[in-house]
């Protein structure tokens, strides 16, 4: 099982494409009576692979952050930050663990989108690549970004990135569909000409293609998210609705209501019937399908174009690597 613990949703940044802003949810932080709670939970249910540390901001309280790598029996432990708040005693901490990944955000040559000074970004980035060169560093890109998406993915790899990952703001509605789509196949055709980059999207969709398997979402059955204020939601995006609550650290997950009550979360999206390449395509994740649409029944239009674009920029690595295959 994998666990998203919410230390937070609170942030020190106000990106405009924030999933928190949009949730419109209470904010808060974990309290040491939940904070120990939640690690008692997990070490009782002793089947942790993946921790990941999860905001808001995280590193608002490195405390709590280090009180889980240290508490919990787990594999592996991934934080997840905006990068502003690392430094060099931290980010060397991490590393002396061996199990423990920070996983970092930047959106290339400008970070106007995230109000972060692009400066303060590069320097950390700079330095966590020096204890974690093999780090993953997550950039978003809206509308107005995508042109330069493979320069912003360039311009990573000059500060000495191996690993990226690039997705679309999730609540974007471009303005002509058509253009829109142009743009983002080509920008993903010279993203994937890049040497020596590892880009988790076509990674994982070529993983997809070759054992032609886009896996299942599941009510709390591989992965359960718990809210800073303990409580149990099979993913981010159903935070805080009651319908999709699961449990809490007190009673444990009591997930079958949820299960009962929504058999749709798991379905195809409904634009993707009659598509031929849908068996490659992430339809069926439904923290993707609220994210976009607000229902677990469909994903947005722009979704589905990115969906497309990286499947057909993945069937093409392929074609190049195997010299043609079987769809």
């Amino acid at each position: 099982m994998d666990y998203t613990i919410s230390i937070t949703n609170k942030c020190n940044l106000k990106c405009s494409y924030c999933y928190e802003r949009h949730l419109n949810t209470e904010y808060g932080c974990i309290n040491n009576d939940i904070k120990g709670k939640i690690a008692e939970f997990i070490n009782l249910q002793d089947n942790a692979d993946i921790i990941y540390l999860f905001g808001g901001e995280p590193l608002l309280y490195k405390d709590i952050v280090k009180y889980y790598c240290e508490s919990i029996k787990a594999n592996q432990f991934i934080i997840t930050t905006n990068g502003t708040l690392l430094d060099e005693e931290f980010i060397k901490w991490c590393a002396k663990r061996k199990n423990v990944i920070i996983n970092m955000s930047h959106d290339g040559i400008e970070c106007t989108e995230r109000g972060a000074d692009t400066t303060v970004l590069d320097a950390n980035l700079k330095l966590l690549l020096k204890y974690q060169p093999e780090t993953l560093v997550q950039l978003v890109y809206t509308e107005e970004t995508l042109p330069k998406l493979y320069d912003n993915i360039m311009y990573l790899k000059g500060l000495g990135v191996k690993k990226v990952s690039a997705t679309m703001d999730a609540f974007l509605t471009p303005a002509d569909p058509d253009s829109f789509g142009d743009i983002m196949r080509e920008q993903w055709r010279k993203i994937a000409d890049i040497p020596k980059l590892f880009v988790h999207e076509l990674a994982t969709k070529k993983n997809t293609i070759k054992n032609n398997n886009p896996g299942l979402c599941e009510i709390c059955k591989k992965k359960l998210f718990i809210n800073w204020d303990g409580s149990f939601y099979p993913c981010v995006q159903f935070q805080n609705i009651p319908e999709y609550r699961c449990g809490d650290i007190f009673v444990g997950i009591q997930a079958e209501t949820a299960r009962k009550a929504h058999p749709d979360y798991s379905m195809i999206s409904e634009r993707c019937k009659g598509c031929e390449i849908a068996k490659y395509c992430r339809n069926s994740c439904a923290c993707r399908k609220m994210a976009t649409t607000g229902t677990v029944r469909d994903i947005s239009e722009a979704a589905c174009m990115e969906e497309q674009v990286q499947i057909l920029t993945a069937l093409e690595i392929l074609s190049k690597e195997n010299g043609g295959m079987k769809q």
